[in-house]
Parts: structure tokens; sequence; C-alpha cells
């Protein structure tokens, strides 16, 4: 029974694999993406089960072949044909499922080339840029700077706030310091940006609350209500205690 509904939440009846000129502005939103990921996170679901309650390991062996990432590949491949950029980050971040291991790096160089050049500028790119910028195995430092380096200089407005958040984020998770410039271009370029905001406190932590790092200044009164600020202590021992009632 759970055999036979499997089956046929992963048989092809919402999205055909050759889609007519016809119906791309039917993919324009989101819609189509949404509907193809829930009936494959439905199969899933029903194919777990019957992964746990198989008998033997032949019918395991069976089982896993049958694994729906890969019957819904075509479907989320049609998706991208049509316009779907999000599709293409469906297939990049289920890769390992759906492709053999030595062929992976080779699948997410198209995709992430495909996002990069045509999807840039879509609200939802932020995700594929730090879905890009962690990766380490499959892709090369070398391309993830060169790529970074050529969307910065093609992305105009939001979707350059991203890229140079993305870029700072990446430089400083490869222990290098001028990824605080990135940051520092980012507020001076686009203050206003949901990127900006996101990255002054991220700027703020590596500067003024890292180990070493001199904190901001600020003011408060001793228990007799003197006013005393932390840069007045400056050049003495300064010991401060947080404390409340929990």
């Amino acid at each position: 029974m759970l055999l036979t509904l499997a089956l046929a939440l992963i048989s092809p009846v919402s999205v055909p694999l050759a889609l007519p000129s016809s119906a791309l502005e039917r993919f324009e939103d989101d819609s189509a993406y949404e509907e193809l990921v829930d009936a494959y996170e439905d199969s899933y679901q029903v194919w777990r089960k019957e992964l746990k309650d198989a008998d033997g390991i032949k019918a395991r062996r069976a089982l896993r072949e049958r694994e729906p990432a890969k019957l819904f590949r075509p479907r989320f491949e049609a998706l991208a044909e049509a316009g779907s950029g999000r599709a293409l980050v469906w297939i990049i971040e289920h890769a390992r499922k759906v492709e053999e291991r030595k062929q992976i790096p080779a699948l997410k160089e198209e995709l992430y080339g495909k996002l990069f050049e045509s999807h840039l500028s879509a609200d939802w790119f932020e995700e594929v840029i730090n879905l890009y910028i962690k990766e380490r195995r499959d892709v090369s430092a070398e391309a993830i700077e060169a790529t970074l380096a050529s969307a910065l200089e093609r992305a105009e407005g939001y979707a350059r706030a991203r890229v140079l958040l993305g870029f700072a984020r990446y430089r400083i998770a490869q222990k290098c310091n001028s990824g605080l410039e990135f940051y520092e271009q980012l507020m001076k370029e686009h203050p206003e940006s949901g990127s900006a905001l996101a990255g002054k406190w991220e700027y703020d932590r590596l500067t003024k609350f890292a180990v070493g790092a001199s904190p901001p200044d600020f003011k408060g009164e001793t228990i007799d209500g003197e006013e005393i600020s932390l840069y007045a202590n400056r050049g003495k021992v300064t010991v401060i205690d947080f404390w409340g009632y929990w």
C-alpha cells in the first residue's frame, strides 16, 4: 500500500518534463516551485517510512534506488528550464542524492553559473550567496572569488549590497581581514539596505566585541548616583560585572 502511494506521489502529474513557451509565464512566481517541493516532501516521508519498515537488505537496497530526489530531479529541471531559479537551488541542495559523487563539482559549477548569470537580482538570491560561500568540497576558493568578483561588477542596488555582504562573510571565513573592507564598503554604499543592517552587526562584533578589540564607550551611574563612562577609565584595569535577577 505504501509503495503504491509513494509511486503515485512521485508520478509526474503536475509538472510536465517539457514545457511549451506559452507556459513560461506560469513559473514567474514561486507557486509551481512550492507545490513541487511539497509533493517531494510528502513523497520523501512516505519513502522514509517504507525504508524503515522494509524487511531485509535486498528490500532496503531496492528502495534506496528509488530515493524520491532522483525521481523528482527531472521535474525540478523542467521548472528550471521554464525560468525558476529556485528549482536550480533545490538541485544543488540535493546534489548528493541526485548525482554521482564524482560528477557533483561539475553539476554545481554549471548550476551556480546559471544562477549568478540569470537570477542575481532576485529577492531570494541571498540564499544562493550564503549557500555558495559555504562550499568547500565541491567548489574551489578561486572559483568562488572569481564568481563573486564578476557578480560585484554586474550587480546594482540591493543585489550589489547582497554580493558585498557575501564577499565580506566569505573573506572573514577565510581568515582574511580584507573582509572588513567589504563590510565598510557595504555600509557606505547601501546604508539603508537590510544587508547593511546585518553587515553592521557583524562588523561591530568583529571590531568592537572580539578578544583584544576596543569596546564601544557607554555611560552609567555608580551606586552613589555619580555618572561614569567606560572611556573615563582608559589605561586602568576595569572589571565590568553584569548581573540581575532571573
